[in-house]
């Protein structure tokens, strides 16, 4: 099942269309200080396609398809970590259950587009025929507490989120090993950075973001349903993060900036399936359809077997 909307337009002077009057400065990852507000004040209605950036046409083609590989803001350090194995019949999913946990804690750098990615994902998901519920309660990450649902979806959970230690973080392996679903938003990347079988699941270590919150280009790379709805090219206002321990069977579907930078890829995990975006971090772009019903919500299907 897909839900189509029309495409938004985050381009510079045009991406504060749904940001409420006098928003104040988006926070920056790192400091906490605040960052540059979105622009603008008008976006594009009746379903236009995103401009691109070169042309101000519809997208291009393809830059080119597959897999990641390291680039000048990617680090590949050594073979995969192992995960630790399911040890039990509650590790793995409820295959075939529309229950979808969306769990929003972070221990550190808290987002304030958090509860608007929450609403926005729990809106589209309860269309698209799931079962959604929003938590911020790290007692759940067990493996009874996880086997319930069908797919966990991680926003922007930075610091010790699951709990400390590696309890929750070895249940949440278990259970995308033993079949489960997971999908990654943001800086979920960004928790227990010195605990290697979290990280390796998530695909990557986040390592900042050089060039700060600005607009620019992302393109995308093959057919998968988390990008298929998206044009070739288009531009966004947001943070492009780095990243470290990349794995490099992550299949990327999105690359931004100059330098093609990683945001978005996908990956089988044991019997289950991973999907991450690094974009989202201002709340008004949680409000523009594309980057929930054109990009997440797919993302989240795809990883659901749906």
């Amino acid at each position: 099942m897909r839900v189509r909307f029309g495409f938004w337009i985050l381009a510079a002077g045009l991406a504060g269309a749904c940001s409420s009057p006098g928003q104040a400065p988006l926070p920056d990852n790192n400091t906490g200080t605040g960052g540059a507000a979105v622009a603008g004040t008008g976006g594009s209605t009746g379903g236009s396609p995103l401009a691109d950036a070169a042309s101000g046409s519809g997208g291009q083609g393809q830059i080119g398809t597959g897999g990641g590989g390291p680039d000048g803001t990617i680090k590949t350090d050594g073979p995969t970590p192992t995960a630790p194995d399911a040890g039990s019949s509650e590790a793995g999913a409820a295959t075939g259950s529309t229950r979808v946990l969306i769990y929003t804690l972070s221990t550190g750098f808290v987002h304030d587009s958090t509860p608007v990615a929450a609403d926005f994902i729990s809106r589209s998901a309860r269309v698209a025929g799931l079962q959604p519920e929003t938590s911020a309660d790290p007692k759940t990450f067990t493996p009874a507490g996880l086997a319930v649902f069908g797919a966990i979806i991680l926003i922007a959970n930075a610091g010790e989120p699951l709990g400390p230690g590696t309890t929750g973080p070895d249940a949440l392996i278990a259970y995308v090993k033993g079949g489960g679903a997971l999908v990654g938003i943001e800086n979920c990347t960004h928790a227990y950075d010195n605990y290697d079988p979290y990280v390796s699941l998530l695909g990557g270590d986040f390592a900042g973001h050089p060039t700060g919150f600005l607009t620019t280009t992302c393109a995308k790379e093959g057919t998968h349903p988390s990008v298929a709805m998206l044009p070739a090219t288009f531009n966004v206002t947001d943070e492009i993060y780095a990243f470290t321990k990349f794995r490099m069977d992550n299949q990327v579907v999105l690359r931004c900036d100059t330098d093609r930078r990683p945001v978005s890829w996908y990956r089988e995990e044991g019997a289950g399936r991973v999907f991450y975006t690094a974009l989202g971090h201002s709340s008004a772009s949680w409000q523009m359809p594309p980057l929930v019903d054109q990009h997440v919500i797919p993302g989240l299907l795809w990883a659901m077997r749906r």
